[in-house]
């Protein structure tokens, strides 16, 4: 059985990406680090990061434990 850690907060993809929604997303899924998308991050793999990805138009097209 696998557990989608992410799913409590998938329901902010296609919502705009500001800010405040790093802490949001970390308390639904209980990671310690997210990374917005115009952060700078190491490329190092780590089971308790949530990358946050965005379009051109600054809306949340998907997240990425990584």
């Amino acid at each position: 059985m696998t557990t989608d850690i992410l799913g409590p907060a998938r329901h902010v993809i296609g919502s705009r990406y500001v800010e405040s929604v790093k802490a949001y997303i970390l308390e639904l899924t209980g990671l310690h680090i997210a990374v917005g998308p115009n952060d700078i991050s190491t490329m190092d793999l780590r089971t308790d990061r949530v990358l946050i990805q965005a379009d051109g138009d600054n809306c949340i097209t998907g997240l990425v434990i990584s």
